[in-house]
């Protein structure tokens, strides 16, 4: 038989066995990923990514011991701080989607990163599923006492007709209350001195020593004291409504300035994910937020329970990057 058709008949044969292996291993790949549905979550110990320092997991430690008991596998809280949680939630990303990595989702490295972050070395808006939300936030301007307004319109007077003068502070350069306080500004029309602190307790202090006028921030227990003893005064809530702590206070839009923003908290994994997992992983999430143990424990911390189906969590992460895109590109704000 000439040469070139023992050739051709070899490579006829190598491409049918390769075919062949190639239908062999999807029809592997798909089995695994079907066992691996079925009987999750039993295969190993479950881990939880929280892409920030130990100490500010307090609800995802909750959260992920009543899902621990629900649905009777332990959940390993992975503390996976830096970059703003982009090192935390870009590991996540890279992790098998077996149903056996989550990982916490915020504004920043689920969304805002997008348009934040050069180099980002995931996609927030497309590597992931969503599971649920699991709370939201309160934030509030407050102002120290002795300056010369008592309100919000007051402050936005005095700001107008003192420019600059007037300092804010924020958790720093493209956080929540950064960018809040930029739009606010375009809003009403204003110009303030924007300081980024380290921490709300260094805030605290400095508003009493007279060095600070204002914070935009969470509202939580720092500034609820001094506003209980009366040596801070709160001017206005972002969210869409009063706070249940300070219901005497307006909301920005009741005061006339149309902002609305309320920080979040979430859970994704890992894109691919099988549906399955994720629609237990979600019973299992919600059923603890209605419960009233988890609305109180929230609570204590200035927090609201906030569940949801996996697609409305999805809208709130989408929304909210384009929430924020024009702001961004309007100032130019790029994370380090």
């Amino acid at each position: 038989m000439p040469a070139a058709s023992i050739g051709r008949k070899f490579m006829r044969k190598l491409v049918s066995t390769l075919s062949l292996g190639a239908l062999l291993l999807a029809g592997t790949i798909g089995l695994a990923g079907k066992a691996s549905a079925e009987d999750w979550p039993n295969r190993k110990t479950i881990t939880a990514v929280f892409p920030f320092a130990a100490g500010s997991d307090y609800i995802a430690r909750i959260v992920m011991g009543a899902v621990e008991k629900e649905i009777g596998q332990r959940i390993l809280i992975d503390n996976r701080p830096g970059a703003g949680g982009a090192i935390g939630t870009g590991y996540a990303a890279r992790q098998p989607a077996d149903g056996y990595t989550f990982v916490f989702a915020y504004p920043g490295p689920a969304a805002n990163f997008t348009n934040t972050f050069a180099g980002l070395p995931y996609k927030p808006l497309e590597d992931f599923e969503y599971v649920s939300g699991i709370s939201k936030a309160t934030m509030v301007i407050v102002a120290r006492t002795g300056l010369p307004f008592t309100d919000f319109k007051g402050m936005i007077e005095y700001a107008k007709a003192n420019p600059g003068k007037l300092s804010v502070s924020n958790s720093g350069i493209g956080t929540y209350g950064h960018m809040v306080e930029l739009a606010f500004s375009d809003l009403a029309g204003i110009k303030m001195k924007m300081v980024p602190y380290k921490g709300n307790s260094e805030v605290v202090t400095d508003m009493l020593s007279g060095s600070l006028d204002m914070s935009m921030d969470f509202l939580n227990n720092n500034y609820m004291k001094q506003i209980e003893a009366g040596t801070i005064r709160p001017l206005a809530i972002v969210s869409a409504e009063r706070a249940a702590d300070l219901p005497n206070v307006p909301t920005f839009k009741e005061s006339g300035i149309d902002l609305v923003a309320q920080p979040w908290a979430g859970l994704m994994a890992p894109k691919g994910t099988p549906p399955s997992v994720i629609e237990r992983m979600n019973k299992a999430v919600v059923n603890y937020l209605n419960t009233d143990e988890a609305k109180q424990a929230f609570a204590k911390i200035g927090q609201q329970v906030n569940p949801t189906t996996p697609k409305e969590f999805r809208d709130v992460v989408v929304s909210e990057e384009v929430k924020w895109r024009d702001l961004i590109a309007k100032y130019e704000i790029k994370n380090q």
